[in-house]
């Protein structure tokens, strides 16, 4: 295959995320040696297509929300410190008492075994959940991605409802505990039953562009038969589009510094920044920040127009809230790029481990209840397919998590979509192979919309929910804001 950019209808193709912090550049495209690295997902996980209505769990679970019911379960990996475990007992015994017999702990994880192994051992397979069967539907992995691979999680994930926890310090573990639990059984919570919107719409970009008016706007202000997000549950929320989309504006949301209303749920979605290995300590502090309006494409990039978990000031305030953070290594980095090849076809080095990004993790530590984000590259197919906006996913995933759900299962809808696509993909390998007729582009767009679904993880504790029935109303100026 030659060394060019693929090619094809303007609107077929994927648009990337993503700006380089050195030069202030956009991530490139893909290019044809990509195509090689095109994998088949694993038959258990395409057969959740063949009936994209079923949820992780069988009959056995008539309410998924209730632990009781659903179980919750931790696996912990080998070698893992006492400390952690120590620090998580707040929360664990909160679990414990919630799923009674259906709550389970894993030790010693292997590092690097695969999720289908990992569930032979246990006695299970890909199947749908039945957790009186010993692996419950709510599990939450505790490590890095070096000692539990984002790869288990995503599978596990395809029929379980999986999260993690990673620090580096027993402390942030402690602190992450003791604000759930203090959530979960305080009478009133710290924040209202409302959310904001945080888009920027960058000067000359495409993708920040695609992004505030296909997907911001229409959960602002509503769009065709889809009204307002949250209004069906009577939320008000909070824009903070273009202009708007400041870092100081995110700064004070994450402050509780707001004239309003304090959000249960945040949207965020720009550019994450990518950083050169060259320096590993930056690189690591860095990776996946979120890019704010000040940045005009084409400029290079200044440290005051991006947010990083470090530069979160000590007092930021987010018990309570869930975010949904929209960028290119918003969650994480894997260690070698998903999407790039060299010449010769080999995977192209990103850092010398894969990483859960500071970000979600200064958040999470400071009483963030969890944060859905991204593994590697984000790109378009996220909202939009074929050239046409499809907003509907990450929609149903915020009106559920305001509706009260527990976000493994609000996040289900994303398996779905993986599934759905890895069946069109595999289907579209076979004839290109068979016959040749299927263009490099169309390959293109179906693999990178299908790992653009897997990617998707849970930071933080799966079961955890907004207590919308404990929430203060939203406040007449922010009820406004529409």
């Amino acid at each position: 295959m030659s060394n060019e950019i693929l090619s094809g209808h303007e609107e077929e193709m994927p648009v990337p995320f993503g700006v380089r912090a050195a030069t202030g550049e956009l991530l490139p495209c893909l290019k044809v040696e990509a195509l090689r690295a095109i994998g088949i997902d694993p038959a258990a996980v395409l057969r959740r297509s063949q009936n994209i209505r079923v949820m992780g769990a069988d009959s056995s679970v008539k309410d998924p929300n209730c632990l009781a019911e659903a179980g919750w379960g931790v696996i912990f990996p080998a070698g893992i410190s006492p400390d952690v475990v120590s620090a998580l007992e707040p929360l664990l015994e909160l679990r414990k008492q919630q799923a009674g017999d259906l709550y389970r702990e894993f030790p010693n994880y292997p590092i690097g075994q695969s999720a289908r192994d990992w569930l032979r051992k246990q006695g299970v397979t890909f199947a749908l959940v039945n957790p009186a069967r010993g692996v419950p539907l709510y599990l939450l992995l505790v490590g890095s991605p070096s000692q539990i691979p984002f790869e288990f999680q995503y599978l596990l994930d395809s029929y379980w409802n999986v999260g993690r926890l990673d620090f580096d310090t027993a402390a942030e573990f402690g602190a992450y505990a003791e604000a759930v639990v203090e959530y979960e059984k305080t009478a009133v919570v710290p924040t209202t039953h409302s959310s904001a919107v945080w888009v920027p719409k960058n000067t000359g970009d495409p993708a920040t562009g695609m992004l505030h008016d296909q997907v911001a706007v229409p959960l602002v202000y509503g769009e065709h038969a889809d009204p307002p997000l949250g209004l069906a549950h009577g939320c008000a929320i909070s824009p903070f589009l273009g202009e708007q989309a400041t870092r100081e504006n995110l700064e004070a949301i994450f402050r509780r510094r707001l004239p309003h209303a304090r959000p249960a749920l945040l949207f965020t979605g720009s550019h994450g920044m990518a950083f050169d290995a060259h320096d590993p300590a930056e690189q690591r502090e860095g990776q996946g920040a979120l890019l704010s309006q000040a940045w005009e494409k084409g400029d290079p990039i200044t440290p005051d127009q991006y947010l990083r978990g470090a530069d979160l000031a000590s007092d930021i305030d987010v018990r309570g809230m869930m975010h949904f953070l929209f960028a290119c290594y918003g969650g994480g980095c894997p260690a070698n790029d998903t999407y790039q090849r060299d010449e010769t076809g080999h995977a192209i080095p990103l850092m010398a481990a894969p990483i859960t990004a500071r970000l979600p993790q200064r958040l999470l530590a400071g009483g963030a209840l969890a944060v859905v984000a991204h593994i590697d590259r984000a790109w378009s197919f996220s909202f939009r397919t074929d050239g046409i906006p499809q907003v509907q996913e990450m929609r149903t995933v915020m009106e559920l998590l305001l509706g009260g759900a527990r976000i493994g299962q609000a996040t289900d809808g994303f398996n779905q979509r993986w599934s759905v696509l890895g069946s069109e993909l595999q289907m579209l390998v076979e004839e290109h192979q068979q016959t040749g007729a299927v263009p490099a582009a169309s390959l293109a767009n179906r693999w990178v919309a299908r790992d653009d679904a897997r990617n998707y993880v849970i930071l933080g504790d799966p079961a955890v929910r907004l207590r919308v029935e404990a929430m203060q109303p939203p406040t007449p100026a922010a009820a406004d804001s529409r």
